[in-house]
């Protein structure tokens, strides 16, 4: 795994990473907004479908609040396995602002999704 690097300065933090995923070279920018996350996730070296992943806030059976994600594809293929890979890589994110993510991946397996979301932490 490459080591992440943090682009030139500018008014948004940014950071860059790469690495071999299941034989497909992976490539991970993080951005951090102010207000938003932007992360992108990448086989085909270009963004791929864009999904908006918000934060709410439930009540369970026990008065406790419980948080959940929700996705919204903004471009791209609509498919329930892109907002399953959303939702995973977010929670286990859980990031204190909402995330839109762009992946653009060749495999989809949990193991890949697993992989790139280590490589997204070590961008944060």
């Amino acid at each position: 795994m490459a080591a992440a690097i943090t682009l030139r300065s500018s008014i948004v933090p940014s950071k860059q990473t790469a690495s071999e995923i299941s034989g497909y070279h992976t490539e991970v920018v993080v951005n951090k907004f102010e207000d938003h996350l932007f992360i992108i996730a990448t086989q085909f070296m270009k963004l791929g479908t864009i999904i908006q992943v918000t934060r709410d806030t439930v009540t369970d059976e026990y008065q406790e609040n419980v948080s959940l994600f929700s996705t919204k594809v903004l471009l791209g293929k609509d498919e329930p396995i892109t907002h399953v890979m959303a939702k995973t890589i977010v929670t286990s994110l859980n990031p204190p602002v909402p995330v839109i993510l762009t992946l653009a991946l060749k495999d989809t397996t949990p193991a890949t999704v697993n992989a790139i979301t280590d490589l997204i932490k070590s961008c944060l």
